[in-house]
């Protein structure tokens, strides 16, 4: 009798545990990264485009060997705030409404403890931590928020009651002004929303007229956000022990939760968005084309140089990578599909003798180049038959992915063809984002018209059933009946059983 067939589909969150960091900590770290390598690089590859060649004549700007190369800086932080502030104000204000229970999460792997926080506290203030609360006499404009949770949090409220005794302290001030910012920025989005939403509760339809006053508010960026973005992209985070005094452990601390709450709301779809387009035509916009090819090389780099693997665990475990030897005597593994860039996922099956399995790169892999000119693919050392500008194939966060060539098309119905094959479909550490809709699409197809059973590695604890109308709106399903939650913590399982154990006993 022949093993049931399964098939996988891995995202950033499968690769935590071998030492990557998770999709939001992984984009600050490639606008914190610096490009001057990249961009001389870049430049080595521009000069040595012939001035003769057709290819230069007709697609590349006039004096291009010479012209100013730009990349992304802190000109496009406002962008990136708008952006950040349209799309997931909802994950910042969320952040700020738990905000105690997300500091505790930091703190228990940070420099220093919370029973240390409070301790020095008391001592420093003379007032026990969580004595003083600021929710009755902070009331933001209720226009902007009915209700806001940020001000009755014990840590917030510490925060501002040692700025109270720390008013000449800078870097705690900025501290808190970020907080503020994005408090002020995530309420604001929503009223200008709303407002442009709503501007006439009542209009005749056909008169077109009340329409084109639609969209006519907007939110001044400049002042919302922007001090976070540079405390988070330019400073370096400081080592606190005890030693400290109280104002720089908060401020340090403030910088800790800043990077976390960008982390889970930095959007920079909008920003790549408007540059891709760019890599078809340098003569439109020098500029434009100059960044997002100079970016990709940045990406491309980061992930090759600057990631801190665990290189035991990649090589010996534990992973979820690993994991998959010990289902191959239950299961055939027929295909797997990865939105990360790099290929530990190979290399791994490779160590556990599953190397035949076959690894499906559907956001590019730094292995990968992309010629825009012929939209054409080449595997790293591959040769060109004519000299042009390439760029790393990696598709990161934005709306537009396209599948380029005819090869790229012929790995998405590959893929698909070997997922509609399997008895079973499991995904690991994808995040269903808005900007994989090609992926979710296929995902959506698989379930509905292919029938196949779908079981989701979901990290945390939670309503199983709840959990199910989640993912089914993520996905657009019109029912739940091919979903299945498998519950994940750090360790990978739940209850004393890991994942896998747990799908072999659902699928039983």
């Amino acid at each position: 009798m022949s093993k049931p067939k399964i098939s996988f589909f891995f995202g950033a969150g499968a690769e935590i545990s071998y030492g990557l960091p998770s999709g939001g900590k992984f984009a600050l770290e490639i606008f914190r990264s610096s490009s001057e390598t990249d961009k001389e690089d870049f430049r080595k590859q521009v000069q040595s485009i012939s001035p003769t060649s057709v290819y230069a004549a007709k697609w590349l700007p006039e004096n291009y060997q010479t012209k100013r190369l730009h990349v992304f800086g802190k000109g496009e932080f406002e962008g990136l705030i708008a952006s950040s502030l349209e799309y997931r104000r909802g994950n910042i204000l969320g952040f700020l409404d738990d905000f105690d229970e997300n500091v505790n999460k930091i703190l228990s792997n940070w420099d220093i403890s919370e029973e240390i926080i409070r301790e020095k506290f008391y001592e420093e203030t003379g007032i026990e931590f969580g004595a003083v609360l600021y929710g009755q006499v902070i009331k933001l404009n209720e226009k902007l928020a009915e209700k806001v949770k940020l001000f009755d949090s014990e840590f917030f409220s510490a925060f501002l009651k040692v700025l109270e005794f720390n008013q000449q302290n800078r870097n705690l001030k900025r501290v808190v002004r970020a907080f503020l910012e994005l408090l002020v920025g995530a309420c604001g989005q929503n009223l200008v929303s709303r407002l442009n939403e709503e501007l006439f509760e009542q209009a005749p339809d056909e008169l077109s007229v009340f329409d084109d006053l639609s969209g006519i508010f907007n939110l001044n960026y400049q002042g919302v956000g922007q001090t976070g973005m540079e405390i988070v992209i330019e400073e370096q985070p400081v080592p606190i022990d005890e030693s400290f005094k109280l104002a720089d452990v908060f401020a340090e601390l403030g910088k800790r939760i800043l990077e976390e709450i960008y982390s889970q709301a930095l959007d920079y779809q909008a920003l790549i968005d408007s540059h891709f387009r760019y890599l078809y035509n340098p003569k439109a916009q020098w500029a434009k084309f100059t960044r997002i090819s100079i970016f990709l090389h940045t990406v491309r780099r980061y992930i090759k140089e600057n990631v801190d693997i665990d290189k035991e665990k990649l090589k010996y475990g534990p992973g979820y990578y690993h994991d998959l030897l010990a289902l191959s005597d239950k299961f055939e593994i027929h295909a797997i599909g990865t939105t990360n860039y790099n290929n530990f996922v190979e290399l791994i099956l490779k160590e556990v003798n599953l190397d035949e399995v076959p690894v499906y790169h559907l956001n590019g892999s730094v292995h990968e180049y992309y010629d825009p000119y012929l939209n054409s693919i080449y595997y790293e050392g591959e040769e060109q038959k004519e000299k042009h500008i390439l760029v790393p194939f990696i598709f990161t966060q934005s709306g537009i992915k396209p599948l380029t060539s005819v090869s790229m098309s012929r790995r998405y119905v590959d893929l698909y063809d070997r997922f509609a094959q399997s008895d079973i479909i499991c995904i690991i550490g994808y995040g269903f984002g808005g900007d994989d809709g090609h992926i979710n699409g296929m995902l959506r197809s698989l379930a509905e018209e292919e029938n196949k059973k779908i079981f989701i590695a979901h990290y945390g604890v939670g309503n199983v059933t709840t959990l199910k109308r989640e993912y089914q709106s993520k996905l657009r399903l019109s029912s739940t009946n091919n979903l299945e939650i498998i519950p994940v913590d750090d360790q990978r399982g739940l209850d004393n059983k890991l994942w896998y154990e747990n799908l072999c006993e659902a699928v039983d």
